[in-house]
C-alpha cells in the first residue's frame, strides 16, 4: 500500500508553471508596450470637436492610444491662465501635444518656449451674408455697410483701396457682430470663420460664407510642443502625412480646408 499522507501538497508539473509565467510576462510587456500619445484640448476653442478627431486619427496611424487633458479658457483659472505669456509653454509640459493653435500662413509664429507641427487645417478671416451665397471683398458696392469687430484684422481693410469706398461698423463682440448681420444692421461682416462656424452649428441659420484673399486674412492651425516632446511633434507630423494621402484628412477638418502644401 502506498502510504499518502494527506498534509503533503502535490508536486507542481513544471511544464505548466512556466507556461504560466510565460502568460504573465507577455501581459505585462504588452501592457508597457502599448504606446499613449497625450493632448491638450480646449473646450474654449471653436476648434475643439475638431481638435479631438484629428489627435485621435493621429493616435491610430501612429498606432498608439489618445490621452486628452481637456482645459476651458472660458472660465475659471485657464481663462486666467491663459492670459499670461508663459501659459502655451506651461501646458506643453502637461501633454505631449497643444492642439488647435492658430498661426498665420506664411508666418507662423508661435509663443515663446515652444515649436509647431505642420498645419492640419486651413481657415481664416471671411466674408459672411445671409442666404446661400457671399459675395467677395472687392465686388461689394461703394457705401455697403460691413460689420467687423472692433481691433481684429478686417479693421485695417478700410483706409485704402477697395475697402475706402465702404461703410464699416464695428462691434465688441463676435456675438454682437452676428446679431447685427442677422438684424440687417449691416449688408455683410468680416468675421473669424471658427467662431462663425461653431456659431452656426448650434442655429438654423443660413450664412453664407467667401473666404478673404486679403493681407494676414488667411490662417492655419497647428499643434504646439516642447524641445521635450519634439519626438511627438515629427510623429504628428509623419501621421499627418498618412491622413492626406489616405484622404482621411478633408473629412476630419470640414468645413475648414486642408493646407496647402
Amino acid at each position: 500500500m502506498v502510504d499518502v499522507t494527506p498534509n503533503t501538497p502535490p508536486q507542481p508539473r513544471r511544464g505548466l508553471v512556466w507556461s504560466g509565467v510565460a502568460m504573465v510576462m507577455a501581459t505585462l510587456t504588452a501592457s508597457a508596450s502599448a504606446a499613449t500619445t497625450s493632448f491638450c484640448i480646449d473646450k474654449g476653442n471653436p476648434f475643439f470637436n475638431i481638435d479631438h478627431a484629428v489627435a485621435t486619427a493621429v493616435a491610430h496611424a501612429e498606432h498608439t492610444s489618445a490621452h486628452f487633458t481637456v482645459i476651458d479658457t472660458r472660465v475659471g483659472a485657464d481663462a486666467l491662465n491663459a492670459q499670461k505669456g508663459i501659459f502655451f509653454a506651461k501646458l506643453a509640459t502637461r501633454c505631449d501635444l497643444v492642439m488647435g493653435f492658430p498661426v498665420e500662413t506664411g508666418y507662423p509664429t508661435v509663443p515663446s518656449g515652444v515649436m509647431a507641427t505642420n498645419p492640419y487645417a486651413a481657415t481664416g478671416f471671411v466674408l459672411a451674408a445671409p442666404g446661400s451665397t457671399a459675395p467677395s471683398f472687392a465686388s461689394l458696392a461703394p457705401h455697403t455697410r460691413v460689420g467687423i469687430t472692433y481691433l481684429t484684422v478686417p479693421s485695417t481693410y478700410f483706409d485704402h483701396g477697395h475697402g475706402a469706398t465702404l461703410e464699416a461698423h464695428e462691434y465688441s463682440t463676435p456675438g454682437s457682430l452676428y446679431r447685427a448681420l442677422e438684424a440687417k444692421d449691416v449688408a455683410v461682416a468680416l468675421m473669424w470663420q471658427p467662431w462663425l462656424v461653431n456659431h452656426l452649428a448650434h442655429t438654423h441659420a443660413k450664412v453664407a460664407q467667401h473666404a478673404l484673399s486679403l493681407p494676414h486674412a488667411q490662417w492655419q492651425i497647428v499643434a504646439l510642443y516642447s524641445t521635450a516632446h519634439a519626438a511627438s511633434g515629427k510623429s504628428f507630423d509623419h501621421a499627418l502625412q498618412h491622413l492626406v494621402a489616405h484622404r482621411q484628412l478633408a473629412s476630419l477638418v470640414a468645413p475648414y480646408r486642408v493646407p496647402a502644401k
